[in-house]
C-alpha cells in the first residue's frame, strides 16, 4: 500500500462516461469467475482479475502501481489495483502468499535503488487471510 491517496473522485474523472458492450460484458464475466476462482479454483485467478473498464484508463493515475501490477501479472498473480489506487492487490492461496509477499519486496527495493525520488516508492505491505464464508441450505 502505498504512502499515498487517490481521491476517488478524480480517479472517476479518469473513466470514459460510455464504453462498449463488448468490453462491459468481457468484465461481468470476469466478475462472475472470479466467485468461482475464489471459492472453487484458485487457478483461475489470474483469468478472472483480468478488468477491462477500470485500470487502463486509470493508468496514468498511478504509474508506479500500475508497473507492479504488470510485472507482478507478467509472472501468473492475480494482481489489481484496488479500489481508486493506489493501493495494489494481489489475490492468491495461502500457501503461494510469502512468495507473492517476496516477489512484491523484491520490485519495490529494485524500484527505490532506481527512483530518484524514493518517497515516491514507499509503501507498507499487509498479508491478509480470507476465509470463505459458509452458509448452510436446510430442507423444508
Amino acid at each position: 500500500m502505498p504512502n499515498s491517496a487517490q481521491s476517488t473522485k478524480e480517479a472517476r474523472q479518469l473513466l470514459p462516461e460510455l464504453v462498449p458492450h463488448r468490453q462491459a460484458a468481457r468484465n461481468s464475466s470476469r466478475s462472475a469467475l472470479l466467485v468461482h476462482a475464489l471459492t472453487a479454483d484458485p487457478t483461475l485467478l489470474l483469468e478472472a482479475t483480468e478488468d477491462s473498464l477500470h485500470q487502463e484508463y486509470r493508468r496514468s493515475a498511478f504509474p508506479t502501481s500500475m508497473s507492479l501490477v504488470d510485472a507482478l501479472r507478467g509472472e501468473g498473480w492475480a494482481a489489481v489495483v484496488s479500489g481508486a489506487g493506489p493501493t495494489v492487490l494481489v489475490i492468491t492461496t495461502e500457501s503461494a502468499a510469502p512468495d507473492a509477499a517476496a516477489r512484491i519486496r523484491t520490485w519495490t527495493s529494485r524500484r527505490l535503488r532506481r527512483s530518484l525520488h524514493p518517497r515516491s516508492c514507499r509503501s507498507r505491505m499487509q498479508v491478509l487471510q480470507w476465509s470463505q464464508p459458509r452458509s448452510d441450505v436446510t430442507g423444508p
